[in-house]
């Protein structure tokens, strides 16, 4: 929608809503009274039919008016009764059929009635039907504007645009010039094609109302969105130069200045003032969506990026606590990469507004990719709580609660996010190689080890629980033939990795094979030099292999790189294994 069309509805919906919408109400919500005497057995069934109604029972309702018009079958109001509960239940051909009868028996003029009808040739697409009720309505009410306005739109669906000029030339007439009349008329040549009249209209109304610079701003757009340049410019050139106090002219001079600018500083300059100004026309909804139309623009434009930041501040602080801004103030700070921020402002979203998964979604994807375990542990495990179908929440959960060394917390969540994994075996295996590290660390070796079959079974190449499975055993000292099993498989499917290494050379010590352990604690050493584990592992294999002070380097190394590890600490002192 260009915002020339924003320009024109909002002018029509201010002119309208207020006198339409109320009036509408008036007639819809009145009861019409039963004619004709009142007969007591018509009135029965008939009360009875609006005792139904009322209480929602619209089969019964139904039942009595029928009942009722079986007595008296010339009373209207029973006809618009049933035809009103058949509009609620979508049976607008039927509804068409009870509505038309209200009004052939109806004898008074009740534009209820009339109303009705006129829904139901509307939602029946039997739009030439109106016409005659709207031109008695005209005639009943000639000051009523809304009729003139909504048969000529009748006549523009039916394709007879020129019947809906006549129409609106005599509203003209009736009313003198006003926008409503006018923008209908300008929007109806236009779309004839007929140029020239379409811009007559709009200077006849500019003319008849100079103060009122909206509709200058319609002209001028008019001009420019069918090339005609040079007019354009003197408008909007004239226009800028007046005293302006409302956003949405602001706003089409914007638009006019990002068309025709090579540069945006004028666009931006606009808009500021547009967002800046004291008026109701250039609403919320509105300034939220110019600010997200602008972020895919923006994102390889520092300029951009900063005007963008500071429209946002401005609607901040008309709207301070407005959840879809601070939405958006999410989106601004992640496209200049401040995580932090983004966290922060989806914090707040939560903190006031808990119903949107996405939101939730986004905010641990924040807190996973910032590495703050602490909140992703605490977002994630909420997030558990409020929507328990949704398998991305356990995963990060089951991810936190482990470093966290929450281990009864990941075994209870794998158990019940397995039920959500059903149809992703992967995801179910991943979910399954935590419970069985979280069971081993709760020293429930036996649970460890079912999980861990299970998953080889299921995937026998699957690394991470080969390296994990194969070590634990080994620093049990269980299992060992099956743990070298493992660990020579998993060197065959991964070679270069200095973890699988260092577990390799753990389990082939733990089996006695100290020379090939010796070797492969060398690969792992020469791959990641940085790992304390890896030299406090040779340093235990050379000492059981009789070079003591080639073993003391390697544990004095290890200290230098975990100084903490009061473990290698003693074993330095002691020069010894125990």
């Amino acid at each position: 929608m260009t915002f020339r069309k924003i320009l024109l509805l909002s002018l029509l919906l201010l002119s309208l809503t207020a006198g339409y919408s109320q009036k509408k109400a008036q007639k819809t919500d009145k009861k019409p009274a039963t004619e004709k005497g009142f007969d007591f057995n018509f009135s029965y069934y008939f009360l009875e039919g609006n005792k139904n109604k009322n209480l929602g029972d619209y089969e019964a309702a139904i039942r009595n008016y029928t009942r009722a018009l079986s007595i008296d079958n010339t009373q209207p109001s029973a006809y618009y009764e049933i035809a009103s509960i058949l509009f609620a239940t979508g049976d607008y051909s039927s509804a068409e059929t009870y509505a038309e009868k209200a009004v052939q028996y109806d004898k008074s003029g009740n534009v209820a009635y009339i109303d009705m009808l006129i829904y139901a040739y509307e939602y029946n697409n039997h739009h030439e039907k109106a016409v005659p009720l709207y031109k008695n309505l005209i005639a009943r009410n000639p000051n009523d504007v809304e009729s003139y306005y909504e048969l000529s739109n009748v006549y523009l669906k039916i394709g007879k645009p020129k019947d809906a000029i006549k129409v609106l030339d005599a509203a003209e007439k009736q009313f003198g010039i006003t926008d409503v009349v006018s923008i209908q008329k300008e929007l109806i040549y236009e779309k004839m094609g007929n140029l020239s009249k379409s811009f007559e209209e709009m200077k006849r109304l500019r003319d008849a109302y100079p103060a009122n610079l909206r509709y200058k701003a319609m002209l001028a757009e008019a001009y420019f969105q069918n090339k005609k340049i040079d007019l354009a410019k003197t408008e909007f050139s004239e226009l800028e130069k007046m005293n302006i106090n409302e956003g949405l002219v602001y706003l089409s001079l914007a638009e006019y200045h990002r068309a025709t600018d090579a540069q945006y500083y004028n666009y931006f300059a606009m808009l500021e003032k547009a967002f800046n100004c004291d008026d109701e026309s250039l609403t919320y909804e509105l300034k939220m969506q110019i600010l997200n139309q602008l972020l895919p623009i923006a994102r390889n434009d520092d300029y951009i990026k900063v005007q963008i930041k500071r429209l946002a501040s401005i609607v901040e602080k008309q709207y301070p606590s407005d959840l879809a801004l601070t939405a958006l103030k999410a989106d601004i700070a992640m496209m200049n990469n401040d995580y932090k921020s983004v966290q922060q402002n989806l914090i707040d979203i939560v903190s006031e507004d808990k119903s949107s998964y996405e939101i939730w979604e986004h905010l641990m994807s924040i807190d996973y990719h910032l590495q703050d375990f602490d909140n992703l542990y605490a977002h994630s495990k909420e997030a558990s709580e409020l929507f328990p179908n949704m398998l991305m929440v356990y995963q990060y959960y089951v991810v936190a609660a482990y470093l966290k060394k929450e281990f009864r917390e990941v075994v209870e969540a794998v158990d019940y996010a397995s039920m959500l994994s059903v149809d992703n075996q992967q995801v179910m295996i991943d979910l399954l190689s935590m419970q069985g590290d979280a069971y081993h660390a709760l020293k429930e070796y036996h649970k460890a080890d079912s999980v861990y079959e299970y998953i080889l079974f299921k995937d026998a190449d699957f690394e991470s629980v080969l390296n994990n499975y194969s070590y634990n055993l080994a620093v049990r000292g269980e299992n060992l033939a099956k743990a070298l099993e493992m660990s020579t498989h998993l060197v065959e499917l991964n070679p270069s990795n200095a973890t699988y290494l260092d577990t390799h050379a753990w389990v082939l010590y733990k089996n006695g094979k100290l020379d090939e352990a010796l070797k492969f604690m060398n690969d792992a050493v020469e791959k990641d030099a940085s790992n304390a584990v890896y030299y406090d592992h040779r340093g235990d294999i050379k000492f059981s292999l009789g070079k003591k002070d080639e073993a003391v380097s390697d544990w004095e190394k290890a200290l230098e790189l975990d100084p903490e590890n009061s473990v290698i600490e003693e074993k330095i002192r002691k020069k010894s294994l125990k």
